[in-house]
Formats: structure tokens, sequence, C-alpha cells
């Protein structure tokens, strides 16, 4: 294992701390994941006695979470508390919870494929899967408790923005002289190289799991940049979303490219409740595809040909992952309720040589082979949700109050949705996913429950924080 690179893993919760003693709990919450997502390596654990690996997903979200609820949560009494998250949302995060250990009970035998052997999961994998589910789902948590009000959305889209805009130079680097800063910083690659290499040039990687992860996540920052830019229409702003919707088309990624096309007109032109609208849509379609995708009304095939014409590389290639979604279906369906589990099982390995025969790139396959159909509603709705909630508190008409407000966040909405809709080819589900859809559901609740936010009341009645100094948090 390179030392650097675990040492980077290692030492990551004490710059949580620092950030957390200065700054307002918000930002640090912020910074603290995203930092973490953009800097720390791919492919090290810390694995520990009697606990599953922490990778870099899980050791911002834990330093962080351990620094919301125990270190400062006296600075708690000075921030107003989110309303709650309702009945609906509370039930799908037990569905979350029970979910593993579901899988676990229910699939005790081994399987066995020629010379593969994978064991039949045991009770204690099960509690292993609950602990990473919750690892998974703090930034979701944390999301709802910090960024709940007008502020906090506009903040999380104004580092992300801030974020990528910097993460933007090393990107620049990669595209010139190929992805290596990997290499030179941790002193390996994280993936195969040959998916870097498109239209007789290089893809960006950085520190993330693939060049479409870095594609997703600037496209996201394209959209904050352009509801930046409505609500405050300088030269400054404009020029930043011009530079960011550049960097997307140099990411050489068809379906960010795609996901930049439709989404961001909406950001730029569209009334508040319709982006709300369109992301909804979006995000239907995206959690409906594994039903869709069997009937006529997706044209797979029809959209393969398409993609022929484009580029015959990239046909074979979207042709290709449906046959292995096809397969992999298949499967699923002998245990469709709880999933196969871990270790392997729900895919497919040559008999004789032991290599895997199958893969899962889709967020969606992968969970409904590993967690069923129950696993696979318990995530997805609880991502769908925040959507169609905020939906229903949208207030109508063409000037609606609050409209900057309104704008960031269907732009959020839209963020969320193109994130999902990149779960049906890629499993692109991360922590900045969590954060999001937990931000946007907070506002929802808020706006349902007519809860009024500071910035929106007169000076003479807001609630001033207390000074909270350089105390200590080491």
């Amino acid at each position: 294992m390179p030392i650097l690179a675990f040492m980077a893993l290692l030492t990551w919760p004490v710059v949580v701390a620092v950030l957390f003693q200065r700054m307002e709990r918000a930002r640090a919450l912020i910074w603290s994941i995203f930092a973490g997502y953009l800097l720390l390596p791919q492919l090290v654990e810390i694995d520990l006695p009697a606990f599953p690996g922490l990778n870099k997903h899980m050791v911002p979200a834990l330093a962080a979470a351990v620094m919301v609820y125990f270190v400062t949560k006296d600075r708690a009494r000075d921030e107003p508390a989110p309303p709650p998250m309702g009945i609906w949302v509370v039930l799908l995060l037990a569905m979350n919870f029970v979910s593993p250990i579901m899988t676990a009970v229910t699939n005790p035998d081994p399987v066995i494929d020629g010379v593969t052997y994978r064991p039949g999961m045991s009770i204690s994998q099960g509690f292993a899967d609950l602990i990473v589910q919750t690892l998974l789902l703090l930034p979701f948590f944390m999301g709802y408790k910090l960024l709940w009000n007008a502020k906090g959305a506009e903040l999380w889209i104004r580092c992300l923005l801030l974020g990528v805009l910097w993460y933007s130079i090393p990107m620049l680097m990669e595209l010139r002289l190929s992805p290596q800063i990997n290499v030179w910083v941790y002193g390996y690659f994280q993936h195969d190289f040959i998916q870097t290499i498109r239209y007789g040039g290089y893809r960006p990687i950085v520190f993330l799991e693939h060049p479409l992860w870095v594609a997703l996540m600037t496209m996201t920052a394209f959209l904050s940049a352009i509801a930046i830019a409505r609500n405050d229409r300088t030269r400054r702003n404009l020029l930043i979303a011009v530079y960011l919707g550049c960097i997307v088309f140099l990411c050489k990624s068809a379906g960010a490219l795609l996901q930049a096309l439709m989404a961001a007109p909406l950001v730029a032109l569209a009334r508040p409740r319709m982006m709300v609208l369109a992301a909804a849509v979006v995000a239907t379609v995206a959690f409906s595809y594994p039903t869709l995708r069997t009937t006529p009304w997706m044209p797979l095939q029809g959209i393969v040909n398409l993609a022929m014409s484009i580029s015959p590389e990239r046909g074979r290639s979207l042709e290709f992952r449906l046959m292995n979604e096809e397969a992999l279906l298949e499967r699923a369906m002998e245990r469709p309720v709880f999933g196969w589990g871990g270790w392997g099982r729900p895919l497919f390995y040559d008999p004789y040589s032991g290599r895997l025969a199958s893969v899962p790139d889709g967020q969606w396959v992968i969970l409904v082979g590993a967690r069923g159909i129950f696993g696979y509603l318990a995530q997805f709705l609880l991502l769908l949700t925040p959507i169609f909630a905020l939906l229903r508190a949208m207030p109508g008409g063409r000037h609606p109050p609050r409209k900057k407000e309104m704008v960031v966040l269907g732009a959020v909405a839209l963020m969320l949705a193109m994130n999902m809709l990149d779960l049906i080819p890629n499993a692109t589900m991360t922590p900045l996913t969590w954060l999001t859809a937990g931000a946007l559901l907070g506002n929802a609740r808020r706006l349902q429950q007519g809860v009024a936010d500071q910035a929106d009341l007169p000076a003479a009645e807001r609630i001033l924080p207390k000074k909270a100094g350089l105390r200590t948090v080491l």
C-alpha cells in the first residue's frame, strides 16, 4: 500500500477538526466532505478489527459526524433546528437499515460456479454492511441538519462551484499531459488507463474514481454557476459559467454533455417551478428505468442505433452495457426481494478460469443484484423523495416570493435529478449525491412547514449567533 495515500486517509480527521474549529458548522461540513472527495486517494482503505474498511467516502463523513453530533454540538443551541423529516422519510431510512440484515439472513448458502466458490452471508457480515450503509448515509443526515435553509442551499452550490474551479487546474493539466497526477502524488494509477483516452485525447480523472465521475461533478458545478449568474448577472459570474461550460465539453463525456444540454437552459431561463417539475420527470424516468427497459416505451435498440451512427465505438460500448444489464437482471430475479448479497454473488464468473464474466456498470443493477428490489426501492426512493417534496412545496405563479432562493433550489433539484439519471449507466452515487439530497429535503420540508428562514426576517428579529472564537476541538 502506498504510504502517502494511507497517511492522507489516516490524517483527514485532523483536517476536519481544523475546519470545524475555523469555520461555521455548515461551511465546515461541506468542505470536510467535498475536499475529502476531491483530494483523498482511491482504492485505499483503513482496516480495523471487527469493522468494515474505511475509504475516502467514509472517513470524511465519519469525522464530520463526530464533529457535528459530539464535539461542536454546543453550537447547535445558536442554530435554528430543521423541521421533522416526516413519516415517509423515516420509513425509507428504516428500509435502508433493514435491507443489509435481511439480505444476509436470506443468503446463508454458498454459490459455486465451476472453480469459483463464493461463501454464504452471515449475520456478522450483515451488520458490517449495515455499518457501511450508515456511514454512506451520514452526508444525507448532516446535509439535512445543517443545510436545510436557503443560506445552506446557496452555500452548497457556491462551495461546489469554488471547489470545481480550483479542481479545473489539475484537470486541464491532465487534458494536456495525460492523467498522471494520482501517480505523481500517491504513486499509483487508480483505474484502467484506456478509460481516460477518448476522441484522440485524454479525459481528466485527477483523484476520483473514473473520468465519468469528474465529468458529472463538473456538470453539476456548471449548473450551479448558471444559477448564481442568473441571480447576480455580473460579468464575473457569466464568465465563470461560460468557463465551466467549456470544461464540461473538454471532459469528453457524452452523458455529462447531454445532461448539461438538458438542464442548463432550464436553470438559465425557466421559472423555478418548471425547473423542479422537469427534475421530477427526469428523476422518475431514472427511478422507473428497470421497469421501463422491459417495455416498448424504452426503445433500447433505437438508442443503440443512434449511438452507433454518432460513434461506432460508443455504440458498441452501450450495446455491451445493455447485454450485461440483461444478464445481471436475469440473475437478480432469481432472488428478487432481498438480492444475493456481497462477495460477488450476483455476478457471473467463468466456470473454468474463474475470471469475472460480467461487468456491472449502473448503480441500479448493482443494487438490484446485491440488495434486491427492497434495497433498490429503499435507496432510489430516498433520492427521489426530496425532489417531489420540493415540487409540492414550491410556490406557484410567474413571480414567486423569494425568487432567487427558488432558483437556487430549482438548480439543486436538477443537479440531483441528473445524478439519478447518471445512475442508469454508471455507479456515480457519491457523498455529494447524499449531501445534495439531504440539503434539498431539508429545504423542501422547511417550505412545507412554513418555517421562517432567518434571512427572511427583519434585522431586528434575527437571532444573532454567539461568537465561537477559536475554541479547541482536538
